[in-house]
């Protein structure tokens, strides 16, 4: 009996690339080295551009505990700030997403900006004067933010990469699917908060394998015959995309998407793309849902699920990708409430030191079922975060470092 107990408590016998230590998902100094060493220090999707429709529009969030605001000027201009007033600290808004007129106004004492940052307005403004302040004096403090295949995205590092070079090739996969010459637009949007750590919702939407938890999946993509010939294609930085699979919705009694395709997109196939560390990018060939994360605690996570169709569509093109939309996600579609039960279920052992390891050991050459895109994944959170995936107690060394096993990138 003591043999088997403590089989329990010791390393599996596998690479140390091919399992983590499960105190990751549970360990509130691990989650606050995740904060800075992973969503404070590299670039975050915020919103799609069509959610900031006019000159005005704005955005609120939080990002690594930092507030923040996401405005159109009246030049068209995308920009950032941070959501507080300089001069004592107040937030601008308290609203997570509105319009502006002219300019921003706090609340508190009711100093202005303009759209550009510049602050405009100083509440009587002669009490300064012995001293030499003035409004030209102080702005909003900025935010990098650039752009690309409408994706908004921000960084609170100024040192940080250009964002295409931290995409590195996935900017090719983003293009094609998201383009310039075919804009896209949010048409469905909803947010829920999760009991799990947030790495266990990047982990369900990274692997194929748990598509044997879905039983629309199971019928219409891993009955296909081809369906174990796609292949991973890994990237540097642990950005992934997935060849697309042809799906047979008529399994489910669903009909063909095989008109008003999404760019880039083949009759009825599902196309899966990951930007590290938090963006799904799911195509079901008439539709796109994007999934955002933003951790709270380490068993509490917002996800927040974008379905997008093209700008262009008709009213009757725009109600068949709804329906496609809502056949599968929705806030109640059928996938959904199952990869947040599965990941609930999760958190619960991994909480009460049910037990110590997870496994992350398939190796397939690269096919749906390899668990390659999560090794991947979790080296390069153990880079940015200091720490062996496997050992939560071990902090790497820049001496030692392990090999990937299994990991191949292009």
């Amino acid at each position: 009996m003591e043999d088997k107990i403590t089989r329990w408590e010791n390393p599996p016998s596998l690479p140390p690339t091919h399992y983590v230590d499960n105190r990751i998902f549970t360990d509130s100094e691990i989650f606050s080295e995740e904060r800075d060493g992973i969503f404070a220090a590299t670039w975050k999707l915020v919103c799609h551009e069509s959610e900031l429709p006019q000159p005005g529009s704005y955005r609120a969030l939080t990002l690594a505990g930092r507030p923040l605001i996401v405005v159109r000027g009246h030049d068209n201009e995308i920009r950032t700030f941070f959501n507080i007033c300089p001069h004592r600290g107040a937030p601008l808004v308290r609203d997570e997403r509105g319009t502006f007129g002219k300019r921003i106004q706090c609340f508190y004492h009711l100093w202005t900006y303009d759209l550009v940052g510049n602050c405009t307005g100083i509440t009587r403004p002669v009490g300064y004067e012995p001293v030499g302040f003035s409004k030209e004096g102080i702005g909003l403090r900025p935010v990098r933010t650039e752009i690309i295949g409408g994706l908004v995205f921000v960084s609170i590092q100024n040192e940080v990469e250009p964002l295409e070079d931290f995409l590195g090739t996935m900017v090719d996969h983003i293009r094609l699917h998201l383009p310039d010459d075919q804009p896209l637009e949010v048409f469905h949007y909803h947010r829920s908060e999760i009991r799990c750590n947030w790495k266990l919702w990047v982990d369900n939407n990274s692997e194929q394998y748990h598509e044997f938890l879905h039983v629309l999946n199971r019928k219409t993509g891993l009955a296909q015959p081809d369906y174990h010939e796609r292949r991973w294609h890994l990237y540097p930085n642990s950005h992934n995309v997935i060849d697309q699979g042809a799906m047979n919705y008529g399994n489910v009694g669903l009909e063909e998407r095989s008109e008003g395709l999404m760019p880039g997109m083949q009759p009825d196939a599902l196309l899966v793309m990951l930007l590290f560390p938090d963006i799904m990018i799911n195509v079901r060939a008439t539709v796109m849902r994007i999934d955002t994360i933003t951790p709270v605690a380490p068993d509490r996570t917002i996800v927040e699920w974008r379905g997008l169709g093209l700008k262009s569509d008709s009213r009757e093109q725009r109600e068949i990708r709804t329906r496609h939309h809502n056949q599968v996600w929705g806030p109640a579609g059928r996938n959904l409430p199952e990869d947040i039960s599965a990941v609930e279920a999760q958190q619960i052992s991994m909480s009460n030191d049910a037990f110590r390891y997870s496994i992350y050991a398939r190796e397939e050459e690269l096919r749906p079922h390899d668990d390659s895109n999560l090794r991947s994944f979790y080296q390069e959170w153990g880079r940015r975060v200091g720490r062996w995936p496997h050992d939560a107690g071990a902090r790497r060394s820049e001496k030692t470092e392990l090999g990937v096993v299994g990991i191949a990138s292009e």
